[in-house]
């Protein structure tokens, strides 16, 4: 029978000792984080954006049922991945606040313009159904259409016309491209009617600048030429431009005039 020498025998009782100290210390360690002082008492929520755009319903709805555990055991990550769910919402910062609070900045979106007849494009690219009527509370926002791949390329362009537009007293409403059709761009004075205005791709952003600028220079003769402001412009063509009149506005007959008339009429006048 083989005997164990003394240092084998201490060997084993240093061993056994240290794994008796790390049980003890583990059971102190969930001991201690186990109480209710450090249960979560709730989430100090920040936002970083239009604070309209945010409310205490949205956060209590995407929140519940996803907070478990305590200071040291909630999982931030998890948290984190519920306040994304909000649309408005870009990116989401969250740490713990001793002894049982968690902190959590929402950075939201900034819209830059309507996509489409649904979305809104954020200045970084995104798309994000969110409330149109809130994203506009500072101000009309202008309405992008075109393949989706290429919606900054769209709403520089946007840029690029806002910019000649201004100079020239008028504001641009919407942008639109096509493959097929080109580029169609709507643009008004502040107080006046839609003008559309059709320009063909293929150009560079200069090269249309300088068209846009030279039409927007010609309406007054064109108005002068046709009788009225047109409402609708194709530049297209190589040699000159396609022009649309106006409809002229039927006259309309008051409630009073017609009653007036039909009491002639009985009276024999």
């Amino acid at each position: 029978m083989r005997r164990w020498s003394a240092s084998t025998f201490s060997l084993f009782a240093d061993v056994f000792g240290v794994l008796f100290i790390l049980l003890i210390l583990t059971s102190a360690v969930y001991w201690f984080v186990q109480r209710p002082v450090f249960l979560l008492k709730g989430v100090d929520v920040q936002v970083e954006g239009n604070k309209d755009a945010i409310n205490v319903k949205d956060v209590a709805q995407v929140l519940d049922g996803h907070i478990h555990g305590n200071y040291f055991t909630a999982d931030l990550s998890e948290i984190a991945d519920q306040f994304k769910r909000i649309p408005w919402v870009r990116d989401v910062s969250i740490g713990r606040v001793w002894p049982n609070q968690l902190q959590a900045t929402l950075y939201l979106h900034h819209p830059i313009a309507v996509w489409g007849d649904e979305k809104l494009l954020a200045e970084d690219g995104t798309l994000f159904v969110a409330n149109q009527e809130i994203a506009e509370s500072k101000g009309a926002l202008p309405k992008i259409f075109g393949p989706v791949d290429r919606r900054m390329e769209i709403y520089k362009q946007y840029q690029a016309f806002e910019d000649t537009c201004r100079k020239l007293g008028y504001d641009v409403t919407s942008l639109t491209y096509s493959e097929y059709s080109g580029w169609t761009l709507h643009f008004k004075r502040p107080e006046g009617k839609v003008i559309k205005l059709v320009l063909k791709k293929g150009e560079n952003s200069a090269q249309m600048d300088e068209r846009l600028i030279k039409i927007i220079e010609s309406l007054p003769a064109i108005s002068a030429q046709i009788g009225a402001e047109p409402t609708e412009l194709d530049a297209r063509y190589e040699k000159g431009i396609a022009v649309l009149k106006p409809a002229p506005e039927e006259e309309t007959v008051s409630p009073e005039d017609t009653v007036q008339d039909t009491g002639d009429k009985k009276n024999g006048r």
